[in-house]
């Protein structure tokens, strides 16, 4: 438990200072029209809504792993990390249709109120470029040398490609039954996408060792496969009250998860419950629920995303790290690992 308070803590040292940055865009909003004001402001109500900042935080664990400090300077690239993760989902609500996003409406949804859809997603697809912009911006404010800032930076437009190739493949899947192998290549790029900018983010801001940069990159790609398992485990089983939206909206998207694929290939039914051309209906989803857990599919997930988390592990154990920062990163996973037990 205590070293989930580090998370916590290094989560809060992030909002502090994301709250200063967001103030400061939304003044420079309203110089140039009222409404560039408005929008900024439901970016700043959008970006501040609970959480725990994961992806950010780990920037901070990872350089104070090396540095034994916490300075202004990875701060300020913690909130460009912040920045660059929502500048990524406002997109991904569009894609998926998402009503609600942390108890509280998505950005094309907010932007839709006293117009109309059209324009909701068009101003949320602006609205999320800028955010990719303010991220960038950010993190080459932040105070480091310019040569870390290049090779940050460039792994930031290199994550920010590798996710949106994953987002269309994830898309694609909604229409055909891809297999596991395809969705380990779609995954690749999804969440391990933002652990490997954010882990490593931290490591070259701090100048650790190659060595650790090769092995962090690997230790997040696993914890991607880990979170992204989990991730989906959490949208087919979850209630609203723990999940901040309703539960199934995958299924009702067709939408084909690591669980979902193993199920089909385990019981043909769900196949033609999630293809069989028809909407698929609350009932539908109690039954493919089901029929998940009994063919196997479940625990088959989990056991994989089990398996992605230990090999984490081992590899930030070979890290030169300190060692709170190796049990902070490691609890972490375990959190993960544990939360799978809570849908059985």
């Amino acid at each position: 438990m205590e070293n989930m308070n580090v998370l916590d803590r290094f989560s809060s040292i992030i909002e502090d200072d994301l709250k200063k940055q967001l103030k400061k865009m939304v003044k420079d909003g309203e110089g140039y029209h009222p409404f560039a004001g408005d929008v900024l402001r439901s970016l700043e109500e959008y970006l501040l809504r609970q959480g725990r900042r994961i992806a950010s935080s780990s920037t901070l664990m990872v350089y104070n792993g090396y540095t034994s400090q916490i300075d202004d300077r990875i701060t300020r690239a913690g909130s460009s990390i912040e920045l660059y993760r929502h500048s990524i989902l406002a997109h991904d609500d569009i894609a998926d249709a998402e009503m609600f996003r942390r108890g509280g409406k998505t950005l094309h949804k907010l932007f839709e109120e006293g117009y109309d859809e059209h324009f909701g997603i068009g101003t949320a697809i602006f609205a999320g470029n800028m955010l990719y912009s303010f991220s960038l911006q950010t993190m080459l404010q932040s105070g480091f040398d310019d040569d870390k800032l290049k090779d940050v930076v460039n792994l930031l437009a290199s994550g920010y490609k590798d996710v949106n190739e994953s987002q269309i493949l994830d898309l694609l899947f909604e229409y055909k039954t891809p297999t596991v192998e395809e969705w380990s290549a779609m995954a690749s790029k999804r969440a391990a996408s933002l652990f490997r900018a954010s882990m490593l983010a931290g490591a070259i801001l701090a100048s650790a060792p190659k060595r650790d940069l090769t092995l962090l990159e690997h230790a997040s790609r696993h914890i991607g496969y880990a979170f992204d398992i989990q991730d989906d485990i959490i949208d087919t089983f979850a209630v609203k009250e723990e999940y901040g939206r309703e539960p199934g909206g995958d299924l009702l998207k067709r939408k084909k998860p690591l669980h979902i694929i193993l199920a089909m290939q385990k019981e043909p039914s769900i196949a033609s419950l999630i293809e069989g051309g028809t909407d698929v209906a609350e009932v539908d989803i109690l039954r493919i629920r089901e029929l998940i857990r009994d063919c196997g599919a479940l625990d088959e997930a989990k056991s994989i995303s089990r398996q992605h988390g230990k090999e984490a592990k081992e590899l930030i154990s070979l890290t030169e790290m300190d060692q709170g920062t190796k049990g902070s990163l490691i609890a972490l996973i375990n959190y993960v690992e544990e939360s799978l037990d809570w849908y059985r």
